[in-house]
C-alpha cells in the first residue's frame, strides 16, 4: 500500500501480477488508480507454485503492451520472490505435454534456466528490474541475486520484511533509477 500510494503522488501506473499456482496473472493492467489497485491488492491470491518464469515473462508482455501503447516512459519490474521456481513455463501455458498426467518434472537447472532466460528478455525489453529477495539465508540458494544480475538489475535481500522495509527497498530504487 505504501509503494501505491508514492506511485500516486507520483503520478506512476501499477500494474499488479501474481503468479501462483500453476501460473502468473494480470490482476491490475497499467493503472493510476490507487483505489482500484488497493481492492486488487486486497484480494491478492497466494498458494501453491511458484511459476515465476511466467511471471517475470508476463511482466514483460504487460510492460511491452504499455510502452507500445505510448503512455508509459520508464517501466520498473519490483519482483518480491524467494527464487524458487517450481513450475515450468510449458505447463503455466497449459503445454499439452507438460499438463499431462505422468509428465515428467522439469529439473532444477532446467527452471532455473527459463527464469534466467526470461530476466534476460526483461533487460532486452529495456526494463528495469528490482529483486527483493524474500528467501531465508539459512536455506539460501542465492538465485534470486543471480535473477537480478540476469536483468541488470538491482538486488536486495529482506527476509522477513514487513511493509515500511519493502516499501523502502522499492522507493529507494526507483528513485536512483529516475534521478539516472
Amino acid at each position: 500500500m505504501r509503494l501505491l500510494a508514492e506511485s500516486y503522488t507520483n503520478r506512476d501506473q501499477v500494474s499488479l501480477i501474481p503468479f501462483y499456482g500453476d501460473k502468473a496473472e494480470v490482476l491490475l493492467p497499467p493503472s493510476k488508480s490507487i483505489s482500484m489497485a488497493r481492492r486488487r491488492l486486497d484480494s491478492l491470491p497466494c498458494g501453491g507454485g511458484s511459476p515465476l518464469a511466467h511471471g517475470i515473462s508476463t511482466a514483460v508482455r504487460v510492460g511491452v503492451n504499455a510502452r507500445g501503447q505510448g503512455d508509459v516512459g520508464r517501466i520498473m519490474v519490483v519482483l518480491l520472490t524467494d527464487g524458487r521456481a517450481n513450475v515450468s513455463l510449458a505447463k503455466s501455458n497449459a503445454d499439452p505435454e507438460a499438463v499431462k498426467e505422468g509428465a515428467p518434472r522439469p529439473s532444477t537447472d532446467n527452471l532455473k534456466d527459463e527464469v534466467i532466460d526470461m530476466a534476460k528478455r526483461m533487460q532486452a525489453s529495456g526494463m528495469q528490474l528490482l529483486v527483493i529477495d524474500t528467501e531465508n539465508k539459512f536455506v539460501s540458494t542465492g538465485f534470486s541475486e543471480e535473477i537480478a544480475k540476469a536483468a541488470g538489475g538491482r538486488y536486495y535481500y529482506l527476509p522477513n520484511a514487513n511493509d515500511k522495509a519493502i516499501a523502502a527497498a522499492a522507493s529507494g530504487a526507483m528513485a536512483e533509477v529516475k534521478a539516472m
